[in-house]
């Protein structure tokens, strides 16, 4: 039986050749501190941090690559700008959210309203949870938000936000947007300054097939957000005040070096899908018409990512789950996937969520095939 891992929207699988290298061999070498250290090993590592940093830049589609901050995961960026930004400590400040968060932003902004009395109101949308930018330009709120925050692409449906449409919206406002771009896969690059988004996180070991603890954020105008961490980084160590040169003023402390330098090597690395976009929605269809399944998907086949849920009439997500592991080998995941809020939307969150599937750049169309069979092979028994 083979082993068939469809849940990469949790964390990819497999990862390239060139980071396992790096991993297997990085302390080969005595090496000290991201840009701290003269000798080859530490300034070899530091180069290729700052290519990495180069590299995410361009995929992000921004000119400043010193506003691209590197850290531990997307959820650490989603912190350090929301509790870095000071309007949002304002009375009366609220924000306006797409319906399809996850709790990375969910909880830091749930304490920020228990902190300040913020409040937040979710965007006109669709059935499937994408944005309704036709009902969004005729609103006319009296009190434009604070912030404004989009997941570019659901963890939970696959559905795809139309981020331009959204941004120009709110730059009308004078409203400031964070996007999350935690499942967008490598192969897409983002238009973030074309699209005149402020402010975007990311994670490393999803699409950007990195190691886990590798993450960063964008801030268009990082004299907005004030530091959520302060420490030593090298720089003007004679001071005791924080620096003000990008990125500096926001490191703190000893970075992940062994896991940004593999990052920075499997972004070299990263394919197309080999799953054409048209064979993957030709799959959802045929999942869609299997007998007491309801699909959980964008409406059009232009806004869907390369993952998708389905729930049964009678059989539960986590017995979905286990059927596909124990009989066909196919690992998936079952549950909330830690966004209760994008399955209020959807209507699944009484249920105990969904099961989800997510495809990885390296799968094929024949294993999507198998995956196919044994959908039917479970619902079968």
């Amino acid at each position: 039986m083979p082993q068939l891992y469809f849940d990469n929207a949790t964390t990819s699988y497999p990862k390239p050749q060139a980071l396992r290298r790096v991993l297997s061999s990085f302390y080969d070498h005595p090496i000290g501190s991201y840009g701290r250290s003269p000798d080859a090993a530490t300034m070899a590592a530091t180069t290729q941090v700052e290519q990495l940093r180069d590299r995410l830049a361009a995929w992000l589609g921004v000119h400043d690559a010193d506003h691209v901050v590197l850290c531990e995961n997307a959820t650490f960026g989603i912190n350090a700008i929301l509790q870095g930004f000071a309007p949002l400590r304002q009375k009366g400040a609220w924000v306006w959210l797409s319906p399809l968060e996850h709790n990375a932003v969910m909880r830091p902004l749930t304490a920020l309203c228990q902190r300040y009395g913020l409040h937040y109101a979710v965007m006109p949308h669709q059935v499937d949870g994408r944005v309704d930018v036709a009902q969004l330009n005729i609103m006319q709120p009296t009190e434009h938000p604070a912030l404004a925050i989009v997941n570019i692409e659901s963890n939970v449906n696959g559905v795809v936000q139309p981020v331009a449409e959204i941004a120009a919206a709110m730059r009308r406002w004078g409203v400031p947007l964070l996007c999350d771009a935690t499942q967008c896969p490598g192969s897409a690059p983002l238009h973030t300054d074309e699209w005149g988004v402020d402010f975007v996180v990311f994670t490393g070991h999803k699409g950007l097939l990195g190691p886990s603890g590798t993450g960063g954020y964008y801030m268009r105008r990082p004299q907005d957000i004030e530091p959520l961490t302060l420490g030593g980084n090298g720089t003007h160590s004679e001071s005791l005040m924080a620096v003000s040169e990008m990125p500096d003023r926001f490191l703190a402390g000893t970075p992940n070096l062994l896991g940004l330098t593999a990052w920075a090597a499997a972004m070299e690395e990263i394919p197309p899908y080999a799953i054409a976009p048209e064979t993957w929605c030709r799959a959802l269809d045929e999942v869609a018409a299997l007998p007491d399944i309801h699909l959980h998907r964008a409406l059009e086949t232009e806004n869907q990512g390369y993952l998708f849920s389905l729930t049964h009439k009678s059989l539960s997500p986590s017995e979905l789950a286990y059927r596909l592991h124990h009989h066909f080998g196919i690992i998936t995941r079952a549950g909330l996937h830690c966004a209760p809020l994008a399955h209020g939307t959807l209507g699944t969150l009484q249920g105990g969520g969904t099961l989800r599937i997510s495809a990885s750049p390296y799968q094929t169309a024949d294993d999507l095939e198998y995956l196919l069979k044994a959908l039917h092979g479970i619902l079968h028994d």
